[in-house]
Parts: structure tokens; C-alpha cells; sequence
């Protein structure tokens, strides 16, 4: 793999847990993409002037060390397969001066026109290039936990309405959160759950108590692994309502579903599933649960739940 990205985690993308906030880990890789669209002969892929680029629909990410503000980073990747409209991606985002791996990505990304979205063929100097760069996928990629199944297609605020889903979130997309082409940037699937996700009351009630009662946090939610499906990429003005459910909880996790729909049709936008854990802000370890707090997540679980 070869580097496609390298900067650092600038101290305004931390969030309040003091450690860059998973939008950014998400943006450094979009970033990362591109430079991988370099290596194709795709230069222009994400230039407002295009007429081919990448669309990204399908997206794993485990975060596996922290980093802290002003911590060297770089992100290494390559394609680890292709079909004849689309491709796999991998990518390792490290800590540059220890080596050590502070995240994976692997993303499926459609090969599209740049206005209508339409998935069209790789031309033949694209597949030269792809059959000739692939590399080997690395096994820190695979998810612990995170379902594999495909989408469903059953999101509906109907549906979330009938789960009693706990909406979490709600606004609207914004002019700087687009794209070249007026599509909201994929970073920001992840980051208006991760501005929201304070509301989830059922997934995180240790947090919505110490707010209730206004004492300091001594833990906090962070998330581990996540996986996106983005169905459409709203544009500006277009607004969102988040609707998150409890899928299951053990002593040291708990898996959550955020389903991202249109508030005015009901149909998804993008959804998400997360296997968060607690942070305890002073060890910067993960937190267990007590036995009757765990009663407590499990009795609002809902099996089955769907990315």
C-alpha cells in the first residue's frame, strides 16, 4: 500500500473527549481517496469540472488507537478489488512517529457520473490500471463485531415509528458540509450522528443522567467500530431526522442503529450501525457496566434491528 494522505489531527477536529472526533478520521480518508484517484488517472475525480467520480456507499471503519491533538498521522491504501463499476478500497490511517495503527477503512465506491450520480463502466485505461494495482487486503480491516449483512430495505419513518426508534437528531444540510458536485461530503454521515448521539438517552444513559443532573462526566461514549450505507447524498437545504435503536449490549459494548431519513418522505438517506463502548476519561479505558445497568440497555434492545 502507499501513502495517500499524511497531516495531523489539528486541535479544533477533538472533540470533548480530547481526541480527534470520528468526522475527521472520515474526512482525512475522503481526502485519502483522492490521492488514491491520482494513482487511477482519474486527477480531476472530486474537481467541480468532472465527469466521472467516486461515489462512496458502503463504508467500514474500526478505530483502534486514539489520537490526540497535534499527533503526526498518514494514511496508506490501495484497491483490493473492482468490478466493472465499482471498487474496494483499504486503508490504514497510522500514527507517523510510532508506526502504531490508529484506524481501518474499507470503502466501496461506485464509479459515477459527477451530476446525476448514475453508475456507469470502468473505460478500459481505468481497468488497465486497477487489474495492474491491487493490493492485498489486510486483515486488521476485518470488523470484531459489525454485522455483514446487505442494507435493508425496509427503512422508513414509518417503520421507525412502529420500532419506536429514539430520534436523536434533526437539521438540515448545510453549504460548506457539500461536495464538489452540491452533494452532502460523506464525513458528514458520521458527524451529524456523533453531534447528535448525545440525545440517545437508551444507548448511553450514564451521559443523559450526568447532564440531568449537571455533574462532571466521568465517562463518556466512544465508538469502536462503525459501518455506513449511504442510499442518497441529500444536497443543500435539504433536511434529516435521526432515529437510533439499542441492537444489543454486554458488559463492555453495546451495538447501536441510526437510520438518517428524509423527515418530509421518510425514505433513508443513510443509516448506520456502531459498536461503542465507554471511555473512562481519566484511564482512557474502557469502562464495564454494572450488572443492573446492563438489565437496564438489554430491556430496550431490539434484535434484529437493520443497518
Amino acid at each position: 500500500m502507499q501513502v495517500l494522505w499524511r497531516g495531523n489531527a489539528n486541535a479544533w477536529e477533538c472533540d470533548e473527549l480530547g481526541h480527534l472526533n470520528v468526522r475527521f478520521y472520515m474526512a482525512k480518508a475522503q481526502e485519502a481517496l483522492g490521492g488514491l484517484t491520482d494513482q487511477l488517472g482519474m486527477h480531476r475525480a472530486f474537481a467541480p469540472d468532472a465527469t466521472a467520480t467516486l461515489i462512496p456507499r458502503d463504508i467500514c471503519i474500526r478505530f483502534l488507537a486514539e489520537a490526540r491533538p497535534g499527533a503526526p498521522l498518514h494514511i496508506s491504501g490501495g484497491v483490493v478489488s473492482h468490478d466493472e463499476t465499482s471498487l474496494t478500497v483499504a486503508m490504514v490511517l497510522y500514527h507517523a512517529a510510532s508506526g502504531a495503527p490508529a484506524a481501518t477503512f474499507e470503502i466501496r465506491a461506485e464509479h459515477a457520473h459527477t451530476i446525476t450520480g448514475r453508475v456507469f463502466a470502468w473505460p478500459q485505461r481505468s481497468l488497465d490500471v486497477l487489474g495492474s494495482s491491487l493490493v492485498k487486503r489486510p486483515e486488521l480491516l476485518t470488523p470484531r463485531s459489525l454485522s455483514q449483512a446487505a442494507p435493508s430495505d425496509a427503512l422508513s419513518l414509518t417503520k421507525a415509528n412502529e420500532l419506536e426508534l429514539q430520534e436523536i437528531g434533526r437539521g438540515r444540510i448545510n453549504r460548506e458540509e457539500l461536495d464538489a458536485f452540491g452533494r452532502m461530503r460523506a464525513e458528514f454521515g458520521i458527524g451529524k450522528v456523533s453531534d447528535s448521539v448525545i440525545h440517545f438517552s437508551d444507548g448511553f444513559p450514564e451521559q443523559w443522567q450526568a447532564f440531568a443532573e449537571n455533574t462532571p462526566l466521568t465517562v463518556a461514549s466512544a465508538v469502536l467500530e462503525s459501518r455506513l450505507n449511504f442510499r442518497r447524498f441529500p444536497t443543500q437545504g435539504e433536511g434529516f431526522v435521526i432515529r437510533s435503536g439499542l441492537k444489543s449490549a454486554t458488559e463492555t459494548v453495546r451495538t447501536l442503529v441510526h437510520w438518517a431519513l428524509d423527515p418530509v418522505t421518510g425514505t433513508p438517506l443513510w443509516s448506520m450501525e456502531a459498536v461503542a463502548c465507554m471511555l473512562n476519561l481519566e484511564t482512557r479505558r474502557l469502562e464495564r457496566m454494572s450488572p443492573d445497568l446492563l438489565a437496564q440497555l438489554q430491556s430496550k434492545a431490539r434484535a434484529g434491528l437493520a443497518l
